[in-house]
C-alpha cells in the first residue's frame, strides 16, 4: 500500500481502534509511514492491542475477518489473539497480547515515536526488520 493508502485505512479504522482496541499502537512500516519516514510501502497495518480489545476488534469486524492462520506459537512471536481483516481500505493485522521471544511487547502511544519504532524493529530483529530500522536511523540522522 502507498502512503497516501495508508493514511486513508489509518483514518478510516482510527474510530474503531479508539472505540474497541483501547489502548492500542501501531508498529511496522504502515506506522513509520504515518511518522513521515521515508518508506514507500506497507503491506498493511499493524495494530498490537490486548486480548480483551482484539476480541472486541474481532467482534466489530467479524465481516472482514480473513481466513488467514495466526503467527505460529513457538516461533519469536506469538499473539494469544492474531487475526488478518481485508478491510474496504485494506489490510490490517491485529495482534492482541504479542509477545516475542516469550515476553510480552510493551509499547507506548497510538503512533509511537520513531525512537521506540526503532526498539521494536531492533528486537523484532529479522532482516526484513533490521532493514527498517537502518531507513529510520538514517532519516533520524538527517533531522
Amino acid at each position: 500500500m502507498s502512503p497516501d493508502e495508508i493514511r486513508r485505512l489509518f483514518a478510516e479504522i482510527c474510530p474503531d481502534l479508539d472505540a474497541f482496541a483501547s489502548p492500542w499502537s501501531l508498529i511496522g512500516s504502515g506506522a513509520l509511514i504515518l511518522l513521515g519516514a521515508p518508506v514507500e510501502a506497507a503491506a498493511d497495518l499493524d495494530v498490537v492491542t490486548s486480548v480483551a480489545g482484539a476480541a472486541r476488534l474481532r467482534a466489530a469486524w467479524a465481516p472482514w475477518l480473513t481466513d488467514g492462520e495466526g503467527k505460529v506459537p513457538d516461533g519469536p512471536f506469538r499473539s494469544d489473539d492474531f487475526a488478518r481483516y481485508d478491510t474496504p481500505w485494506g489490510p490490517v493485522e491485529v495482534m492482541g497480547g504479542l509477545r516475542v521471544r516469550g515476553r510480552r511487547l510493551e509499547v507506548a502511544g497510538p503512533i509511537p515515536p520513531a525512537s521506540e519504532q526503532l526498539r521494536i524493529l531492533r528486537l523484532f530483529g529479522r532482516p526484513k526488520d533490521m532493514a527498517k530500522a537502518a531507513i529510520l536511523e538514517a532519516w533520524l540522522a538527517a533531522g
